[in-house]
């Protein structure tokens, strides 16, 4: 019973020594390819101006697809409850690195009004400030970047906006908001490509490495 429990939740893995080289490849396709659909996902939401209804459900489907192989490969449960997490967090990472480049290639500053400033304490960041541009026209999105104790209504502060309005506006901030966002989706990514390839290397039943051939 203990070891059928383990087996469900990590996977047989009932080969000796290492994993055959047939089956490595095999994870490494399922993690190259799964990799691929949840990045596309992530990409192709900012550059078509789609909702967040609708990159959620574009993403929800990369990831259950990749999820649903997995399960059809009898990996382990907890594997691909991982590898859900981690393509939904990869694909928010690589949208937000998306944006950041088309705001850093193609976006125009401007100068826009403070009209409140929410202190959020249980938020990261803290302070988010509503604007207005100085035509009064609105600015739909709230900004934290250059939002801060300091910024009082009727100050003025940077905005970065898409003209195509591809993604949505954010404050003026340093150089180094696209690489840090480049770091931790390259860290999401590495992370869910081990966590697949560990999925399918567990999820076959084969008699030995010598042989490298499958039982069924």
């Amino acid at each position: 019973m203990r070891k059928r429990l383990v087996d469900r939740l990590l996977g047989p893995a009932a080969y000796e020594g290492s994993p055959p080289l047939w089956l490595v490849t095999e994870g490494l396709v399922v993690a190259g390819v799964g990799a691929g659909l949840i990045v596309s996902a992530g990409v192709l939401s900012v550059l078509a101006g789609m909702s967040p209804s609708k990159t959620a459900g574009a993403v929800a489907v990369a990831t259950a697809a990749v999820a649903l192989y997995l399960l059809i490969t009898r990996a382990g449960h907890v594997f691909v409850a991982g590898v859900a997490v981690l393509g939904a967090l990869l694909a928010s990472g690589v949208s937000g690195v998306v944006a950041e480049a088309v705001l850093t290639g193609a976006g125009r500053t401007q100068d826009v009004v403070v009209t409140t400033v929410a202190h959020e304490p249980a938020g990261n960041p803290a302070y988010y400030c509503s604007v207005r541009r100085q035509d009064g026209s609105p600015v739909e999105a709230r900004l934290w970047r250059g939002c801060g104790p300091s910024v009082n209504p009727g100050d003025l502060i940077g905005m970065v906006y898409d003209p195509a309005g591809r993604v949505a506006p954010r404050g003026v901030d340093g150089p180094g908001s696209l690489v840090r966002g480049l770091a931790m989706t390259a860290v999401l990514l590495l992370a869910f490509t081990v966590l697949c390839l560990l999925a399918v290397v567990r999820s076959y039943r084969v008699p030995s490495t010598r042989s490298g051939q499958p039982s069924g």
